[in-house]
């Protein structure tokens, strides 16, 4: 039977070789069109670049978390030391004491010079530390907060109600008159010897009510007596006053020694003020201004010697008072505390050569070395005020 299927007409070698070519060309070009296809340099920066950007923002994300951060511990840690500084002046101030005998219950100096508590420690770079001169005496602004008294602020001191027992047996806790001081000083940062970090202080020395017992006898405000400025309260006898002793009178200028810190209640204090008022009607507002005042009855750094001397009733007219030295009892005092943060704390302990933090030596075209230390101050502390009314009256 012959076959039906149709022949293949046999093209030659030639034919079949192309017919391999073909479908390898066919293959090939399957394999490329599923195969990964590879980037291009113009992709690549653009990938790059977006990179760049994304870790830019998270950079600056972090940062400012990380200095909110600080600002804010920074902030935290001066207020808690603000109000504890402000709660103490307000018990104390509000329960002062005095009556018209002529003595001085209450007194208070611009301290403008490093010598007056016996302990203050000179910093390492001397031309460095707190200036003594007008850059931090600085008065009669309209806040008290943006007023600066002197190197070492305002030395006040006055007598108060100690907060003890009336049935206590020892004199150091009974209830009684008491003298307190408050005053700052830079000095050593710790009890070792050899650490010679220092920092400012800011002290509340308070003298025992009376004498101790026993062969150790020491005397109080009840031997030493109620006049604030006295050889008691400022001058050293050989036994039983001498200053090194906490609840020892002369502890209100000279609290321990230089290594004692018995009578701190706040560190990295740099300024301490106050201004005085009396009630009086003639006035507007009802107050007038007796300290830190000039003659003609306005804030003033002129005197850094004037002194509020409570030798006078508060009901005493303006005209009797003789001397810008005696002023009356104030019935209203408005006080300031400046602190620095933790961060300025460290600048500052820097700039004045700190043995663990050398001294800075570059300084900012025109501004001089005490300049620069109010520039670091100012930028990195926090300043508390409060008005006190006091409730003493006469005994």
């Amino acid at each position: 039977m012959k076959d039906q299927r149709p022949k293949t007409k046999d093209l030659g070698p030639g034919t079949a070789v192309a017919r391999m070519a073909r479908e390898q060309f066919l293959v090939s070009g399957l394999r490329s069109s599923v195969s990964p296809k590879a980037f291009t340099l113009l992709e690549l920066l653009v990938a790059a670049a977006i990179t760049a950007l994304i870790a830019g923002f998270l950079a600056t994300i972090v940062s400012n978390v990380g200095g909110l951060w600080s600002q804010t511990s920074g902030r935290l840690s001066t207020e808690a030391q603000g109000r504890l500084v402000l709660d103490r002046l307000s018990l104390d101030l509000s329960s002062a004491r005095f009556q018209d005998d002529g003595n001085v219950w209450l007194a208070a100096n611009f301290v403008n010079a490093s010598s007056n508590s016996g302990i203050w420690v000179t910093a390492l770079t001397a031309n460095n530390q707190k200036p003594n001169n007008a850059t931090s005496f600085v008065m009669g602004s309209a806040n008290i907060g943006d007023d600066r008294f002197a190197l070492a602020g305002v030395w006040l001191r006055f007598f108060t109600t100690s907060r003890g027992s009336n049935t206590a047996a020892t004199p150091t806790t009974i209830s009684a008159p008491v003298a307190v001081g408050y005053q700052i000083i830079r000095r050593y940062s710790a009890v070792t010897a050899t650490n010679l970090n220092t920092g400012y202080y800011l002290h509340r020395a308070e003298a025992r009510p009376a004498a101790t017992t026993g062969t150790a006898s020491r005397i109080g405000v009840l031997e030493s007596g109620y006049n604030i400025t006295s050889a008691f309260y400022t001058t050293s006898t050989a036994t039983n006053n001498n200053g090194s002793v906490a609840g020892d009178p002369r502890t209100i200028q000279t609290p321990g020694t230089a290594r004692v810190f018995d009578a701190v209640i706040a560190e990295n204090v740099i300024d301490l003020g106050v201004r005085a008022y009396v009630r009086d009607t003639t006035v507007a507002g009802g107050l007038r201004a007796i300290f830190p005042v000039g003659s003609d009855g306005k804030f003033t750094s002129a005197n850094t010697a004037t002194r509020l001397r409570s030798t006078m009733p508060s009901t005493t007219p303006a005209d009797v008072l003789t001397t810008a030295n005696a002023q009356p009892m104030p019935d209203v005092v408005d006080v300031m505390v400046r602190i620095l943060t933790d961060e300025g704390a460290r600048l500052i302990a820097a700039y004045e050569g700190n043995p663990a933090t050398p001294a800075s030596t570059a300084l900012p075209t025109g501004v001089n070395a005490q300049q620069y230390w109010w520039l670091i101050a100012m930028s990195h502390s926090q300043v508390y005020t409060r008005r006190i009314v006091l409730h003493a009256q006469p005994l």
